[in-house]
């Protein structure tokens, strides 16, 4: 068994490394294939087609065969869940978290090889707005840095004076700087005002995607050796 085809049974891959090792054992033309081909193809290889497994792939599938993901949220926050192993539902309401879309930004960077920016990646009018609700609901007045495109319908929706959100932004520029160890101690403290609570949550953020980034580095060498 190649080292593709044992990443494609960790139920922990992420999402792009998932289609990386997709294409290695299944051949470059993966992405005009039907999903009930990729599950056939998968077990020929004795790798089970789980429903997680065929969320990431058909998630990644569709970030990289077409531009709907720009501009339809849901499919951006289905997206979001499936790098978790959440299949997409036709019937359901896709609400990831910040950090799952923080996250999702970061994975759609790597399989399209596009950064997204304010000016580049998503519809303002079809994406960012939603983004911006999901972070308005979990309380933040100023978006983790990959998410960082949504701020100004942000700012519209919690209408508070901009000098605490360019504390906060002050505050966060240098605590973003602190290594990783640091951002966790910092989180074993409780909070005790409201601008502590905002660096509380960027840092969540920030920690989930450095510790999938590693993650993610790891499988990628594992991934290097089947190439």
């Amino acid at each position: 068994m190649s080292h593709a085809t044992e990443l494609l049974q960790d139920p922990t891959i992420e999402l792009s490394v998932a289609w990386n090792a997709a294409l290695t054992a299944l051949g470059p033309t993966l992405g005009v294939w039907e999903p009930e081909t990729i599950r056939i193809e998968l077990e020929r290889r004795r790798v089970p087609a789980t429903d997680a497994l065929m969320a990431k792939l058909l998630a990644a599938q569709t970030i990289v065969t077409g531009p709907v993901w720009t501009y339809d949220h849901d499919v951006f926050f289905a997206m979001a869940l499936a790098c978790d192993g959440v299949p997409a539902a036709s019937d359901a309401i896709h609400h990831p978290t910040p950090e799952q879309l923080c996250w999702a930004v970061m994975e759609i960077e790597r399989l399209t090889g596009d950064k997204i920016t304010e000016d580049h990646g998503f519809d303002p009018d079809g994406v960012d707005p939603a983004v911006a609700a999901v972070l308005h609901d979990e309380g933040l007045v100023f978006a983790p840095d990959p998410l960082h495109f949504a701020q100004d319908v942000l700012d519209s929706f919690t209408k508070l004076e901009q000098g605490f959100v360019n504390k906060v932004e002050r505050a966060w520029s240098t605590q973003k700087m602190l290594p990783y160890e640091a951002l966790r101690r910092m989180l074993r403290e409780e909070p005790s005002t409201a601008l502590d609570g905002q660096i509380h949550r960027l840092a969540a953020c920030r920690i989930y995607c450095d510790e999938r980034i590693e993650r993610r580095s790891r499988q990628d060498a594992i991934l290097q050796h089947s190439v």
